[in-house]
């Protein structure tokens, strides 16, 4: 009987886990930027009510809040203790999910910076509410070259731990790190390799009624994808825009499933530059998420900017000196399998995208098939592309060498 109450009361516990707060550290060019996010319901525990109301907690509690919050929280390194500014509250969420967030200006004594070792002492609601749980993650180091990545855990506070080193790396270049970001997520990203693939695809032939003519100049076209997705990237990352994850990788599957209609059958015909900068700031916002955040300076956000753009153009470059000798190849010496292989490769990143939607809008698919499977598929066909290209190129080379001179 014991053991199914007990099995029961962990069934409970993990269907309704308890609240913990977050905290993120970013380092500033003075010392430390930290965001506390505090859930409400711990926090009336912590002020003998069963909830803070959302709608006067700011209001009425402020300067006790802050005073609370300042009390419980402190930066020190080698003996000397760093001055916390009062923090900026502001609510968050809504109901059960309702939270406060703290944002905390922390100085550090003159010197202090260069040791890079300063250690978190914080026992916010952990010091009243003992099963409380802190995680600490670090979200923006500039000077230790990291920033525009995931959030890394530095560890977890509770009650009887109120205190955590925040080891730092060695000073580094944060550009070069987020050129190589900028790289790595452009050649992990296959719906943006993908839709880069069917501009490509498109862009070299203008349309006629139906059918495609005549050649027109491919860097028109690619230079209106990379001003697009600029913008957006300058302007998402800024906060400037924010459209919901999910919404946005719908939209981007959206733009390879059109640019893959127009690959097959010209949709946008002698508007391929429009196109390609109306789709391109779509997928210039889907990559700003990498670059949001807090703790980079407007001198040091233009920096990153400027090496994550690079690195995302380095990468399609890349990409089109691997697919467009080939294709060319192709359309000097075979132009009727280009053209077929064209269609096929315009259906198979069309089955990627349809994938992709049901993915993001969580609609059931077949035992074995999935949005990878898509990706498998178009990543083979670019091979495809490649080798095909090699041996048309021989075979010219063939004919050639063959022909009575």
């Amino acid at each position: 009987m014991f053991a199914c109450l007990l099995c029961l009361w962990c069934s409970a516990a993990g269907a309704h886990p308890t609240p913990q707060s977050l905290v993120w550290i970013d380092t500033t060019p003075t010392g430390l930027q930290i965001t506390a996010q505090l859930p409400l319901s711990r926090l009336g525990f912590v002020f003998g009510q069963d909830a803070l109301g959302q709608q006067t907690i700011l209001a009425q509690g402020g300067d006790a809040l802050s005073g609370y919050l300042l009390q419980h929280i402190g930066v020190r390194s080698g003996g000397a203790s760093w001055q916390v500014l009062r923090p900026r509250l502001a609510l968050t969420g809504s109901g059960p999910a309702a939270g406060l967030e703290a944002v905390f200006e922390v100085r550090a004594p003159p010197g202090v910076l260069l040791l890079r070792r300063p250690e978190l002492v914080y026992d916010i609601i952990t010091h009243e509410v003992r099963t409380h749980r802190v995680l600490v993650f670090l979200r923006n180091d500039w000077q230790g070259g990291f920033s525009g990545q995931a959030p890394l855990l530095l560890g977890e506070l509770r009650y009887g731990r109120t205190t955590l080193p925040l080891v730092l790396d060695a000073p580094g270049s944060s550009v070069t790190r987020l050129f190589v970001s900028g790289i790595a997520h452009s050649a992990t990203g296959v719906d943006h390799l993908v839709f880069l693939l069917m501009l490509v695809l498109a862009a070299p032939l203008t349309a006629s009624g139906r059918r495609w003519r005549a050649l027109r100049p491919l860097a028109v076209v690619i230079t209106a994808f990379t001003l697009g997705h600029t913008i957006t990237l300058v302007a998402g990352s800024a906060g400037s825009i924010a459209v919901p994850a999910g919404a946005m990788d719908v939209a981007v599957a959206l733009t390879i499933a059109l640019a893959a209609w127009h690959a097959w059958r010209p949709l946008f015909a002698r508007a391929e530059a429009w196109m390609a900068l109306g789709f391109g700031a779509v997928h210039g916002l889907a990559f700003s998420a990498s670059l949001a955040g807090a703790g980079l300076t407007p001198w040091q956000h233009a920096q990153a900017l400027l090496a994550f753009n690079l690195g995302i153009e380095a990468m399609q470059l890349l990409a089109l000196a691997l697919v467009l000798p080939p294709l060319l190849l192709l359309a000097r010496a075979r132009p009727v399998a280009l053209a077929r292989l064209r269609c096929v490769l315009a259906g198979a990143a069309s089955v990627l995208a349809i994938l992709s939607i049901a993915h993001r809008l969580e609609i059931a698919l077949p035992a074995g098939v999935d949005s990878e499977t898509g990706s498998l598929l178009v990543m083979a066909l670019l091979w495809l592309v490649f080798l095909g290209g090699l041996g048309a190129a021989r075979w010219r080379a063939r004919a050639r060498d063959s022909a009575p001179t």
